[in-house]
């Protein structure tokens, strides 16, 4: 049982350090197999490439946070055929509704029919 925890906490561990070892590795060879190293000091270096790789993986995340994430939440949402008829279901039984309720009821009764009603 011990030896089971112990592997786990050196499991989690590595998936920290593990990825900035592998970004020490790659600014060192980078820094080695470019003319770069004729330029500027690797002091200089180091800081200068981490600023412009965060900066990049920020941006990279952003766009991939808006776009894709969205994307596959709508697709995961299409396929739950049970919750898309349970809103409808709570959309029809309003007493008030509104134009885009409407809407909303029409769109959500389309992708209920996109899957059949066997699925239901």
């Amino acid at each position: 049982m011990r030896i089971k925890e112990l592997y786990h906490k050196i499991r989690l561990g590595q998936a920290i350090v593990f990825p900035v070892i592998s970004m020490i590795n790659f600014i060192i060879i980078s820094y080695s197999l470019t003319t770069i190293k004729d330029v500027i000091p690797i002091h200089f270096y180091i800081p200068i490439f981490a600023v412009v790789l965060i900066s990049m993986l920020m941006v990279i995340g952003s766009v991939f946070h808006s776009k894709q994430q969205s994307t596959d939440f709508n697709m995961n949402f299409r396929k739950q055929t049970h919750l898309i008829k349970s809103i409808r279901l709570m959309l029809e039984s309003q007493l008030n509704k509104t134009p885009e309720t409407e809407m909303w009821v029409k769109e959500l009764k389309k992708m209920e029919d996109e899957h059949g009603q066997d699925k239901l």
